[in-house]
């Protein structure tokens, strides 16, 4: 199975946190998904500095008249189930293979924030987007073509809520471990 990843799954170190298996670069495939947009709504509960906020983070949202990029990740049944527990407050989603720009076998599954409780609106108090959160998605770049920078890079602007600097961990453990230290961090203390 195929999954789409738009967020820090951009990112090899911080996808890798989510793998037992050795992920390489070439893991990661470049694509453009018709009929959905990255938007800054996706609420993790989040403790920054010891403070609990409400981070932000990047979700999907259907756009029948837009596209968005990201990247690919060819997955076994048991790592959805890892990854399941990272994305902990997103849905799993299926997209047609169709919408793809590159021809693929069979469907995408995608994580899409889908519970309102959980979808930030503009205003909302107490909502930070992590600097440290764009600060992945950014370093991420150096690995793609400028092509792809410059089309992901359009989520990267007119941030609907203040930036915070500082570092910050799920508030849940489990999504923690499985999204900041990795699937192996048990292993290897």
């Amino acid at each position: 199975m195929y999954l789409f990843g738009y967020g820090s799954l951009i990112n090899l170190v911080s996808a890798q946190k989510s793998f037992k298996r050795v992920l390489k670069q070439e893991d990661l495939i470049p694509i453009n998904i018709n009929g959905f947009q990255k938007v800054w709504n996706s609420i993790e509960n989040i403790n920054f500095d010891g403070v609990d906020v409400n981070g932000v983070f990047l979700n999907l949202k259907k756009s029948p008249s837009s596209s968005t990029n990201g990247v690919l990740v060819k997955i076994t049944a048991e790592e959805l189930e890892l990854l399941k527990l990272r994305e902990k407050n997103y849905t799993c989603i299926s997209i047609k293979a169709s919408e793809a720009n590159i021809t693929l076998d069979e469907d995408i599954i995608a994580f899409m924030t889908t519970n309102e409780e959980k979808i930030a609106k503009k205003g909302d108090e107490n909502c930070f987007i992590p600097a440290k959160y764009i600060d992945i998605l950014t370093n991420a770049f150096a690995s793609y073509s400028q092509e792809f920078i410059k089309e992901y890079s359009k989520c990267l602007k007119d941030y609907p809520f203040d930036i915070k600097e500082g570092t910050y961990t799920f508030s849940d453990p489990v999504q923690n471990k499985f999204a900041k230290q990795g699937v192996d961090s048990v292993k290897s203390k």
